[in-house]
């Protein structure tokens, strides 16, 4: 009967705290909108008014799971929600909320606030929640709008509101103006995909080891777009959209993201050639000549004359960074280096390009908090001009497979208590569930379960050596 009580108990709090305004305790289990991730990007757009009326837990809840679900690649990252009855501290861990403080929220329904070492890390955390939030407009929830606002911590924001918005949208806009098979073309990239935003959120591919095999043209093209490419939305102000956010429309990161791979180093394009922020694009710009017999001039981004690969340079370049067949290079012009909100749009190209290789199958990692000899060595060996100020490097490949130990679910090469703490957070979930942890799932077979767990049990605190990817 005490164990009745106590399972009661569980299952009546939750909807005692809702009734009495009171958040305190486990959220419900995210629902799954099967919208694909391509398509919320596409539809992404921010909404400067927002609705105070109150969220549902149901919003909350798909909205600050997608958050959580975010990788950390500074010290530390806290998530905060600020509510009509207070604020609470997020634990991804267990998908709940406990008291923080009695501060409302005082804009929208509800908000998320970050404490981050890196305003990086905040970047790539928002851009799941937003999606989320996109990808409400079809499911049994109401929609809801959000935007980013305030600057600095702990001033900035993502705040969301319960109000109409645009539907989701499969309209393409990012045409690349380059003759097919010309340098510089990019195939259209897809505006619908196989795997759904929680789908994938469940499985985000952040890895530490990827294969050497080169992304083919609409791999790379699909990268691209989904980090900073135009959609159909126009601004405020008359811009054209991206399918990330930027303070009052700047696009910190124009003419700033650089792609390295077995061509060489091309700058990303998605302005016309006048770089008139309604125009759209989707190229690629050679740094380097046509034919290697040109001579670059000397000042420029163009004066290395050797076209071979960067990629060994790069590599060279910076200490830690995992070998991959392809790394895009996140830059800032020079006089927005340490700008809040220039350097969250940062993350947010991060963090889109995490959903985006995940959800077609490709593994990722983060190389960030670069010292200033490290820009400067990436900038001397992809010839990235001085004034386009390296911020991160966002490393893209297929994912190596090595021989699994099979309950090593972070892949930390030991079986311990981190792993099984993974494996209980998805515990009796199935693939088609968000709550599914492909990680844990150490048999391949959909679900995780006891067999699951006997396989954690058989190897629990064994360890092997970290393989080294092809």
């Amino acid at each position: 009967m005490r164990d009745v009580a106590a399972i009661l108990a569980l299952a009546v709090w939750p909807m005692l705290c809702q009734a009495q305004g009171i958040l305190a305790g486990a959220l419900p289990a995210p629902i799954v909108t099967q919208n694909p991730v391509e398509t919320c990007l596409n539809s992404r757009y921010s909404q400067h008014t927002l609705s105070r009326a109150a969220a549902r837990v149901q919003q909350m809840s798909n909205i600050l799971w997608a958050a959580g679900r975010a990788p950390v690649t500074g010290s530390y990252r806290n998530i905060f929600v600020a509510t009509p009855s207070g604020t609470y501290r997020y634990d991804p861990t267990d998908h709940s909320l406990s008291w923080h403080s009695d501060e409302v929220v005082s804009d929208g329904g509800f908000a998320i606030i970050y404490d981050a070492q890196l305003e990086f890390d905040a970047g790539v955390m928002f851009m799941p929640a937003i999606l989320a939030s996109v990808s409400l407009a079809r499911s049994t929830e109401s929609p809801v709008a959000c935007c980013p606002k305030g600057i600095g911590y702990p001033t900035t924001r993502l705040i969301f509101g319960v109000q109409p918005v645009t539907d989701l949208t499969t309209q393409l806009a990012a045409r690349c103006s380059v003759a097919p098979e010309q340098p510089g073309w990019l195939p259209d990239p897809s505006m619908t995909g196989d795997n759904s935003l929680e789908g994938v959120l469940a499985d985000l591919k952040y890895v530490d080891s990827l294969m050497q095999t080169d992304l083919t043209s609409h791999q790379v093209s699909q990268i691209l777009w989904a980090g900073y490419g135009c959609t159909a939305h126009v601004t405020s102000n008359g811009r054209a959209g991206l399918t990330v956010p930027s303070a009052y429309a700047n696009y910190y990161l124009s003419q700033s993201i650089y792609l390295v791979n077995e061509d060489g180093v091309h700058r990303y394009q998605n302005r016309d050639p006048s770089t008139n922020p309604g125009t759209r694009d989707h190229r690629l710009e050679p740094l380097g000549p046509a034919d290697g017999d040109a001579r670059r001039r000397p000042g420029s981004e163009s004066e290395n004359p050797d076209p071979a690969d960067a990629r060994p340079r790069l590599q060279s370049a910076v200490s830690g960074l995992p070998k991959a067949p392809c790394y895009v290079v996140l830059c800032l012009d020079s006089s927005n280096v340490g700008q809040p909100y220039a350097q969250l749009e940062v993350g947010f190209v991060a963090g889109s390009m995490l959903l985006q290789a995940s959800a077609i199958g490709l593994g990722c990692r983060f190389r960030t908090g670069l010292s200033s000899a490290e820009q400067r060595s990436v900038q001397a060996a992809t010839s990235i001009d001085a004034s386009r100020v390296p911020q991160a490097i966002v490393c893209i490949g297929p994912i190596a497979v090595s021989p699994a130990l099979e309950g090593d679910a972070n892949r930390d090469h030991m079986v311990d208590l981190a792993d099984y703490v993974i494996l209980s957070s998805s515990w009796r979930s199935s693939k088609s569930q968000p709550r599914y942890d492909g990680r844990a799932d150490f048999d391949r077979d959909g679900l995780i379960d006891v067999a699951d767990l006997r396989l954690l049990a058989t190897n629990w605190l064994e360890t092997m050596p970290a393989a080294t990817a092809p």
